[in-house]
């Protein structure tokens, strides 16, 4: 069973980098949310999704951050449209470490999202950490 848990949600002007990898305007108010994934309410990861205020205004106040932001995005409205990623291994942080309840030698999986809505602009960048010893990926790939 998925879960999650409220590590923080703030909003805060969006940075250069940030701006250059999505899109978004630099300054403009962004919202940062980051969870605690869960499954069977055990720790398996952490999420940390930045998200333009203006798409979602009232997150702070309207969502319910155990549940889905993407569904969440779709009662308002917002039609998903595509994403890229980039998966990679790496050692936590000793505060990520901590947050999932692992040692910080524990090899990680890193996913790097940027996702656009059905009209090609800009709507979210996720980065997420999953166990190593907890997670697989699986691919199929069409030519």
């Amino acid at each position: 069973t998925p879960g999650r848990t409220l590590v923080t949600l703030d909003r805060f002007p969006c940075p250069d980098a940030l701006a250059a990898e999505t899109g978004l305007t630099r300054g403009e108010p962004v919202w940062h949310l980051e969870r605690v994934l869960l499954a069977d309410d055990e720790r398996v990861g952490l999420e940390s999704t930045y998200v333009a205020v203006a798409r979602v205004p009232r997150l702070g106040s309207d969502f319910d951050p155990d549940s889905s932001f993407y569904a969440h995005i779709k009662k308002l409205g917002i039609v998903f449209g595509d994403a890229d990623e980039r998966i990679e291994t790496v050692l936590a942080t000793p505060r990520e470490a901590l947050l999932i309840g692992t040692p910080p030698a524990l090899p990680m999986l890193l996913i790097h999202r940027v996702s656009r809505d059905a009209e090609g602009g800009p709507l979210e960048r996720v980065r997420t950490l999953y166990r190593g010893d907890r997670f697989s990926f699986t691919a199929h790939l069409r030519g």
